[in-house]
Formats: structure tokens, C-alpha cells, sequence
């Protein structure tokens, strides 16, 4: 495979449950999409012979992910109860606030706490909800907060603010809930590298993974006499990273392996590296990445539009960095949607392996 592409946090195949939940973001990051542009772009410069046979494989990981311990199947929200009445002073206080602060501009927000608990220890008021059906009960709670606010007899410029106000929290409401389903997989799947990373001599089991798939891969690069790319996206920078720098140096399997360009798109390594949280930081040993026999070239592809990507000049020795410009609403993703990036990759290829015929390095 002379090609390898190792993909970042949160990417789930779609036998996983958490897949339909994840693509709405990560969609621009798909396998088959990101193969196809890498057979079509960069196997010519890998082997402009035959680039139909130029293997383009990845390294999946997102199995041995993070996973939910809790999941919420409800909507945004606490349903209220059916019962307000099996509920203390406090608890239906908190239901009555949480149900109308939507209702209530923020400067009365202190008035809505003061009523909620007025009528939730009320006498008269839980005897009313008491003898209304109990499809009604909670209607009628909720009726005896807004009387007491006088919400219903609101004055017009009120009533107007409370609508932009309720317009703006519908607006981002719809840009929210695709990341609240994101971000715990963006969060928990650093969290389970970094935690179970391993040592160089015993890597764990995302590392295992991508040793064994650059294993492969170089294997069959060497037999078809072709080079090694590397593409990373994202958190997959921080995988390779380590790899090259950690694990390879203490694996006499791969001693050999040389990758001549290591594209890392989107990527983290620069902060990481400025935040010594890679492997050869933390025990001291490792080969620097400049100083690697293992790789020849490495282009860092970030993008000022992009806020989860970084400059990695001046933080990792050997890096070249390219300010990539992106448009449209997940700039995050957008570096493989673009065919621009592949065909900039495939030029870095074609004069990486020029120069290394010549003996440039």
C-alpha cells in the first residue's frame, strides 16, 4: 500500500451506532471519497507507470475509539414531568424555570427563579394542580408562573426582543446539535490515544494498529520499488508523529521504513510538539523528526480559516508549513473535498522523489 491515509477523531464506519450521529460533520472525511481523490491525484506521481495499480489503503481506528458510557435518547432538554406533584419544592422549581426561561428575556431571568420557587412551595397553588386531571397538571404549574411574570400582558418592544431573542436561539440551536454529538468522540477519542498510547516497546492499541499498517505498506511499497506517502488528517498527525519519532526507532521490523513525504492536512502536531505531549518528549528518547531515517519530507497543511489547525515552523524541526486557503462550513474537513490539496500533494511527490533520485534527501 503506497499510499496510507490515517484519519483523525470522531470517524466511525456505518456499522457503529454512533456513525449516523458523527457523518453529519465528518462527511467531507469519508474513506471511499478520500480514496478515490487519492487514486485519481497522487497514485500518478507515486507510480506514473501504472497508477491503477498503486495500492491507496488506510488505517482505521475509530473502532478502538471512544464510546459513550451514558446516552441521552431524548431530545434536547428534560421532557417535564407528568407528574408535578410526585416532585419537591426543589425539583419542580428547576423544571418550571428550565421549561420557560425560553419564554423570559435574560434581565428577568432573576424575577422567573424568585416565582418558580414561590409557586413550587405555593399551598393554594399545588391544591389546584391537585384537582385538574393530570394531563393538565403540568399546563396548569406552568400557567401559574407566567400570571405571576405577567408574560401574557407583556408590552410590545418586550415582546419583539423575547422574538429575536427566541429567532437567534433557534439559529443556533441548528449549528449546536450536530457538534453536541461530535464533540465527546472529538474529545474522548484524543483522550483514549493518549491515555493507552503505551511506550515505545509496547505500544498500545491504536499504535499497534498503525505500526502494523505501516508494516504493510512498506512491505509492498518495496516490492513494487515505489515510494511511501503518508496523509494524515487531523488527530492522525499526532498518530504518525509518534510513530516515526517513538515507535519505529524501537521496532527492529521496520528499522528500514522510509516514508518519502508525510502530508499532515488539518493538522495538531505543532501545538502538541510546543506542549511536549508526544512520546519522545515525555521519555526523553526517540529520534527528532529532521533527524529521522524515516522520513524525507514533511508538509504540514493547515489553514487560518481552520480553528482546530496549526503552524507546525518553529515547534517541529522538519516541518514545511502551507496556510491552505478554505471556504464553505466545515473548513475542518474541506482539505479533502478539495481537489486543489491533492494535486498540490501529488507535485510535493513528484519533487521529493526527484530529489532523493539525485541524492538531495
Amino acid at each position: 500500500m503506497s499510499i496510507l491515509y490515517v484519519h483523525g477523531v470522531a470517524i466511525r464506519e456505518g456499522d457503529q451506532p454512533q456513525w449516523e450521529t458523527l457523518k453529519r460533520v465528518t462527511h467531507g472525511a469519508l474513506w471511499d471519497e478520500v480514496r478515490a481523490a487519492l487514486q485519481t491525484h497522487v497514485a500518478p506521481s507515486v507510480n506514473p507507470t501504472d497508477p491503477q495499480g498503486v495500492n491507496v489503503d488506510w488505517v482505521y481506528w475509530g473502532d478502538l475509539g471512544a464510546s459513550l458510557a451514558y446516552t441521552n435518547h431524548g431530545q434536547p432538554g428534560w421532557p417535564p414531568p407528568t407528574h408535578p406533584l410526585t416532585l419537591d419544592a426543589a425539583a419542580l422549581a428547576d423544571s418550571l424555570e428550565r421549561d420557560l426561561r425560553p419564554e423570559v428575556l435574560a434581565d428577568r431571568w432573576p424575577e422567573l427563579v424568585e416565582v418558580c420557587w414561590a409557586i413550587a412551595r405555593d399551598a393554594g397553588v399545588r391544591a389546584a394542580i391537585g384537582n385538574v386531571p393530570v394531563a393538565a397538571q403540568w399546563p396548569v404549574a406552568l400557567s401559574a408562573v407566567r400570571a405571576r411574570l405577567d408574560l401574557n400582558g407583556a408590552h410590545l418592544p418586550q415582546r419583539l426582543r423575547l422574538r429575536r431573542h427566541q429567532n437567534m436561539r433557534r439559529a443556533m440551536l441548528d449549528l449546536r446539535r450536530p457538534l453536541e454529538g461530535f464533540i465527546p468522540f472529538f474529545v474522548g477519542d484524543a483522550l483514549e490515544y493518549f491515555t493507552l498510547r503505551g511506550t515505545p516497546r509496547q505500544p498500545g492499541p491504536i499504535a499497534a494498529r498503525v505500526l502494523d499498517a505501516l508494516k504493510k505498506s512498506w512491505h509492498l511499497s518495496r516490492e513494487r520499488d515505489e515510494p511511501l506517502v503518508i496523509v494524515t488528517h487531523s488527530m492522525g498527525g499526532q498518530l504518525i508523529y509518534d510513530a516515526l519519532t517513538s515507535f519505529l526507532p524501537a521496532d527492529p521490523e521496520l528499522s528500514d521504513l522510509r516514508a518519502a513525504v508525510w502530508c499532515a492536512a488539518a493538522s495538531q502536531v505543532g501545538p502538541c510538539k510546543a506542549l511536549g505531549l508526544f512520546l519522545d518528549d515525555q521519555t526523553g528518547g526517540g529520534t527528532a523528526l529532521d533527524a529521522s531515517p524515516h522520513l524525507g519530507y514533511f508538509w504540514n497543511v493547515w489553514s487560518e480559516r481552520d480553528l482546530l489547525s496549526f503552524p507546525a515552523e518553529g515547534s517541529v524541526p522538519g516541518a514545511h508549513d502551507t496556510d491552505f486557503p478554505l471556504g464553505g462550513r466545515s473548513p475542518h474537513m474541506a482539505y479533502l473535498q478539495r481537489p486543489e490539496f491533492y494535486r498540490t500533494l501529488a507535485a510535493r511527490v513528484r519533487v521529493q522523489v526527484a530529489r532523493e533520485k539525485v541524492g538531495e534527501g
